[in-house]
């Protein structure tokens, strides 16, 4: 096996983490159906109103997907979720052992529906089960997922969310753009959580939160690439072969620091180190006593089939 053919081998061996079949299945699809999820439909990174449009798009795609009595018993739990009178408690898993709260909406929801439009005693129940198994309605929240999703302030957030995948309860970008602080900030991401409109990872030290329908895969990589150095670091390296000297002068830091950095790409195989006669070096003489590393291409052209930012495609064109 000649040198090319090493590096593109240990390429492909760095470039095992894979997007997940069903995520590239929809890719792939040249299918019209209308997407079901947020990441599915396109969207432009600098406009915020495009989040919002498309979190519009997914209330309506969840609340079409509801049988007809899932509807028609959703708008009776909305009216009795408010209600302080009964604990926001929801046990259903037999009908003698509904909590208060199920109970009031069982019974309203025969009141109102068996009569008018047929509906069984047990196909009700069913339908309260089938809401809170869906997380429409759920324990210790007066609110259900559509009313979650039409709210202003958590639309807000889930575009965030969206656009800052990754994003921890104490960056600055939290205050600066929503203007809030990160006690509510985390408190709103519990509610959001809870009713499965996002989710948390926690990495290192911090808990980090993500759109629930984004697969995990690359959680890692998208709290790394939020660090500036490691991002320039990574551009510099897709540019061309540098000293970790001369990265140092480039970006203005300290060289332990570049050192540090490279050290946490080759762990997260971002990068490779090679051997000086392998690196293509484009008309410059190897010189057997620095470090040569190369990009993990494929790694990267995968990480921003989900994430957008940094735009490592545009590098490597």
């Amino acid at each position: 096996m000649n040198a090319l053919q090493t590096i593109k081998r240990k390429s492909e061996v760095m470039a095992q983490r894979e997007i997940p079949k069903e995520l590239k299945e929809k890719q792939d699809s040249s299918s019209n159906t209308v997407a079901k999820t947020i990441q599915e439909i396109p969207f432009d990174q600098e406009e915020d109103s495009d989040y919002k449009v498309r979190i519009d798009q997914l209330r309506d795609e969840l609340l079409s997907e509801l049988t007809p009595i899932e509807t028609d018993v959703l708008s009776v739990a909305r009216e009795i979720l408010k209600l302080k009178k009964y604990p926001a408690e929801i046990t259903l898993d037999r009908v003698e052992l509904m909590s208060p709260m199920v109970d009031k909406i069982y019974s309203k929801a025969i009141a109102r529906f068996e009569n008018q439009k047929g509906y069984k005693k047990d196909s009700i129940f069913s339908a309260i089960q089938s809401l809170e198994s869906k997380k429409w309605i759920i324990t210790d929240q007066r609110t259900t997922k559509a009313d979650i999703l039409k709210n202003p302030i958590k639309k807000e957030i889930i575009s965030f969310i969206q656009k800052y995948p990754g994003i921890h309860a104490r960056d600055e970008k939290i205050e600066e753009i929503l203007h809030i602080t990160r006690n509510p900030f985390i408190k709103h991401m519990a509610t959001l959580e809870a009713f499965g409109l996002i989710r948390s990872s926690k990495i290192g030290s911090t808990l980090n939160y993500f759109p629930a329908d984004l697969p995990d895969v690359f959680d890692d990589l998208a709290v790394l690439f939020q660090n500036d150095i490691v991002t320039e670091i990574v551009r510099s390296f897709i540019e061309k072969h540098m000293t970790l000297m001369e990265l140092a002068e480039k970006i203005g830091v300290y060289h332990r620091a570049i050192q540090y950095h490279i050290k946490t790409l080759i762990e997260h195989n971002v990068l490779m180190e090679i051997d000086a006669s392998d690196a293509d070096l484009k008309g410059e003489k190897p010189d057997s006593r620095r470090k040569y590393y190369q990009i993990n291409t494929g790694l990267l052209e995968r990480y921003n089939r989900l994430f957008k930012i940094p735009p490592f495609v545009e590098y490597l064109t």
